[in-house]
């Protein structure tokens, strides 16, 4: 019986073509035959594994695969809603960009049909771009398929798109999509995979990454590594964040400067730095920043020369401090 489930399985993924899937790859369990040999062929893997008499062998399907048999079942369920939803263009629009209205797209059954669209790529570029929007939307098997898409789709839009939706999915696609998006050929891709990082509950898997996106020739990919890794609140990025700090372009400047602060609000009034990102001519906002810790470092000095303590990191900002920048400020 086992072999007859695997055969029609593979008919089914040659009968028709596939795109991706979403949550947990899928399993499909299969009674034990005494017909059936000892081994049971794990289908994603090529590998086997042993069955002992009596118990079940389980079978794991890849993305394409479940794709396949998630059509098959609605074509055999609903055919005229698969031949609907084929057909679905997008309804609504917003500038130069097309969605679809979430309607019956919200459903876990239409996450196979969304995938094999665009794996067909038959639609234009802005329709696949709504169809990657829409994904998230169905709440079903899409996000390993998204993931592979990233390296498939002939569209640098598309693919943009899609690192952009791997906000939404779990690891461990999300981290998979977004490494593609770092290797993608396309510099738009790779901004987009930086700062999507920063959205990611495991991101700091993608230190290496965003580590090296610092030191890349497009400011605009550095300052998306930079503001990514301020997001995560990696302590080990400290230093190369206080190296972006002397980057030539401004933004980049700015961004390390915001990321410092939300890795350590506390000991950044100590920062060497301080002093010349005060004097940034290029950016009022960083010299302005700079100029409202220095004040909050001279009153923290201040307070402690007055308890007989040496001021420094770690030292416990005093509660006038506040109050002193504020008028500072104000004046």
């Amino acid at each position: 019986m086992a072999i007859i489930f695997a055969c029609t399985v593979a008919a089914l993924v040659f009968a028709a073509p596939v795109a991706p899937a979403t949550t947990a790859p899928a399993t499909v369990t299969a009674p034990a035959s005494k017909v059936a040999p000892p081994a049971a062929k794990n289908l994603s893997s090529g590998t086997s594994s042993k069955a002992a008499p009596g118990a079940t062998a389980t079978l794991q399907l890849d993305w394409r695969q479940r794709l396949a048999i998630g059509v098959d079942a609605m074509q055999t369920s609903d055919p005229a809603r698969l031949a609907r939803l084929e057909q679905l263009q997008p309804d609504r629009k917003v500038d130069e960009a097309v969605f679809f209205s979430p309607g019956e797209l919200q459903d876990p059954k239409v996450a196979p049909v969304l995938l094999r669209r665009l794996l067909r790529s038959a639609d234009p570029v802005k329709v696949r771009c709504a169809l990657v929007e829409a994904l998230p939307l169905t709440g079903g098997d899409w996000q390993e398929g998204a993931a592979a898409l990233i390296g498939i789709d002939a569209s640098p839009l598309v693919r943009k798109q899609l690192v952009q939706v791997m906000r939404y999915a779990s690891a461990p696609y999300n981290i998979d999509g977004l490494r593609r998006g770092f290797k993608d050929e396309d510099p738009e891709v790779n901004i987009a995979a930086a700062r999507t990082a920063g959205f990611a509950r495991n991101g700091e898997e993608l230190f290496p990454e965003l580590y090296s996106s610092t030191f890349d020739s497009d400011w605009d990919l550095r300052a998306a590594a930079v503001q990514a890794l301020g997001m995560l609140r990696l302590p080990k990025s400290r230093d190369v964040l206080i190296k972006a700090l002397a980057d030539d372009e401004r933004e980049v400047r700015l961004q390390a400067f915001l990321a410092l602060e939300q890795i350590d609000p506390e000991g950044i009034i100590w920062l060497p730095e301080l002093e010349s990102l005060a004097k940034d001519r290029k950016s009022h906002r960083i010299a302005r920043k700079a100029e409202l810790l220095l004040r909050k470092r001279r009153a923290a000095e201040k307070a402690a020369k007055k308890a007989g303590r040496t001021a420094g990191p770690g030292t416990p900002e005093p509660s006038a401090a506040p109050r002193a920048t504020g008028a500072a400020a104000s004046g």
